[in-house]
């Protein structure tokens, strides 16, 4: 199966760097994924970065999450009995899946995402698109003759995934407009869909 392009963020942070609680690592909040310390003591993730509380912060991979829950890393940073559910690596998984899905979902309600393969087709003919998004399953032919496009290419959930967010049952192929003055759709959710892949592929299960 062929893999996607990633797009790294291009800004710079705009904020100090931080330190993962369980690496040691210092590094842009954007390679991060920040936690705080919910009203019942919970541990609950903070992908906007906009919670309060005092924030922990660990490296966005799978695996960094998982020995952070093992290890009680977040009761050490917290300095207090804190809860870490054992299926916190799942859930920010899911979440870090719902955000990239979410900007998609705004870029179709804005006329510039169309899905199947051969409205995808017509956007690359037409020169307007910007992004490729497929499903994981994604392999073949399609996949491709729009490699062949020169189309930055983003895997991202499955064709349920996809589906549910154009109201299909499944979708393997989408295309997003180039940016224009109504958003940066492409940039978002191109990086989203790397920051979800990322996390997931740096799994110990």
């Amino acid at each position: 199966m062929a893999a996607a392009m990633t797009l790294e963020p291009t800004a710079q942070s705009a904020g100090p760097l931080r330190t993962c609680i369980v690496t040691g690592e210092t590094m842009a909040p954007e390679r991060m994924i920040r936690f705080v310390v919910g009203p019942e003591g919970e541990v609950v993730p903070d992908l906007a970065r906009r919670l309060p509380g005092r924030g922990m912060w660990l490296k966005a991979e799978r695996a960094i999450v998982e020995q952070a829950v093992a290890k009680k890393a977040f009761a050490r940073a917290a300095r207090a009995a804190v809860k870490a559910a054992a299926d916190l690596p799942q859930r920010v998984e899911e979440l870090l899946l719902q955000r990239a899905l979410e900007d998609l979902a705004r870029a179709r309600r804005a006329g510039r995402a169309v899905a199947g393969f051969v409205k995808v087709e017509q956007m690359i003919g037409q020169r307007r698109a910007g992004l490729i998004v497929v499903a994981d399953q994604a392999e073949g032919d399609g996949l491709g003759k729009l490699q062949a496009s020169g189309l930055p290419i983003e895997r991202l959930g499955t064709v349920a995934n996809l589906g549910g967010v154009f109201g299909r049952e499944q979708t393997v192929y989408v295309a997003v407009a180039r940016d224009d003055a109504s958003g940066a759709f492409t940039q978002r959710i191109a990086s989203g869909a790397a920051r979800w892949r990322r996390y997931r592929s740096n799994g110990v299960g």
